[in-house]
């Protein structure tokens, strides 16, 4: 009697741990195909495909607010403008071209309630 409860514990727990495993695996694959539309979306928002608004749309169809207020979610909107920037930089003057795309980013940033997160504040009056 005993043999079969500890055999039947091993198994409970060899398929539980299977079952976790599956779970963090389709959680990855799901979280990699959101990335990947993000970062499509980003990308045709960049290239004057679409205006901010929409992009908002499309992105908050595609993910939860969560995502949206997280830092990979910034990190992602600044990658996609950093990747426009570099392209535009190779075909064109850079003033009016870059102006366009700073704009299009503080749209972007409006659009989303983004905040310059990483930004260095420096020395103030009072702080020591």
């Amino acid at each position: 009697m005993e043999n079969d409860t500890v055999s039947y514990i091993v198994w409970g727990v060899l398929l539980a741990a299977i079952a976790v495993w599956i779970y963090y695996v389709y959680r990855r694959r799901w979280l990699i195909r959101k990335r990947f539309q993000i970062d499509e979306l980003f990308k045709n928002y960049f290239q004057n495909g679409i205006a901010a608004g929409e992009l908002g749309r499309r992105v908050r169809a595609v993910v939860s607010r969560g995502f949206i207020g997280g830092d990979e979610f910034y990190a992602l909107a600044t990658a996609a403008f950093q990747r426009a920037v570099n392209a535009a930089r190779t075909h064109a003057a850079h003033s009016e071209l870059e102006r366009t795309l700073l704009t299009r980013l503080a749209a972007l940033k409006t659009e989303f309630g983004l905040t310059d997160r990483y930004l260095i504040e420096g020395w103030r009056s009072g702080r020591e």
